[in-house]
């Protein structure tokens, strides 16, 4: 590859990673509800699945995929039912509740030796953290795996910057492992900002609206992709 297309594929890649989706809407919501462990095991998911993905496209096998109408559909559908599961049960957890005074946010001000800015914060108890990551981890992957759009990109997208012949999977598996490496750099500097503003997005307000925004838009987008053809 000359310069120019390292450049032009480092551009497009860093384009295509910036464009919020069902990635953007998972790590945002685990982030802010569990704090940046929770957004970083999302993460670990997604680079997962991401790996599988770029193995098989790397290996053809994605191509015969997507050359099957059966497989195409059933993936497809799997994946959109898969994202209305997840944005139904985040509206669901939504719902206006009775909450017993056990369950009540903690409040940190500035009598408490907190930061001094009254903010909730929202925490899973220390015997709930190992679920909160399994849960976070199983939505990264499962996402990503079941998400028909990702397997049309590593299709269409990268073979784009690597020319026939000798060598080309090999090229095709660099390409995809950059692509991968930057998309990790995106996401672990955009987890490390929600943290700096959790004081700010857990305020009992501002969170109700991000779960809601975030159910919304996973059911949005499954609609979308269960009606794309």
């Amino acid at each position: 590859m000359s310069d120019i297309q390292i450049v032009a594929f480092i551009a497009a890649s860093l384009l295509i990673i910036i464009v919020p989706g069902v990635d953007f809407a998972l790590v945002t919501r685990q982030t802010v509800r569990y704090g940046r462990r929770a957004g970083f095991v999302v993460l670990g998911g997604l680079v997962v699945a991401a790996l599988v993905h770029a193995s098989l496209a790397t290996a053809g096998l994605s191509a015969l995929l997507l050359s099957s109408p059966v497989l195409y559909t059933v993936l497809r559908i799997a994946g959109a039912l898969y994202l209305i599961y997840l944005g139904g049960t985040i509206l669901w957890a939504t719902r206006p509740r009775r909450v017993a005074p056990a369950e009540q946010p903690v409040t940190v001000g500035a009598g408490s030796g907190g930061n001094g800015t009254g903010t909730t914060v929202v925490e899973p108890p220390a015997d709930e953290e190992p679920h909160v990551a399994r849960r976070s981890f199983i939505m990264g992957i499962t996402s990503q795996l079941l998400n028909i759009k990702v397997v049309i990109f590593y299709v269409s997208f990268v073979p784009q910057f690597v020319k026939p012949g000798d060598g080309a999977a090999a090229r095709t598996a660099v390409l995809a492992a950059t692509f991968i490496g930057l998309a990790v750099l995106w996401w672990a500097c955009y987890i490390l900002l929600i943290d700096r503003l959790h004081p700010w997005l857990t305020r009992p307000s501002v969170l109700k609206v991000i779960e809601r925004l975030t159910g919304v838009i996973l059911i949005v987008l499954a609609i979308r992709i269960a009606l794309s053809s």
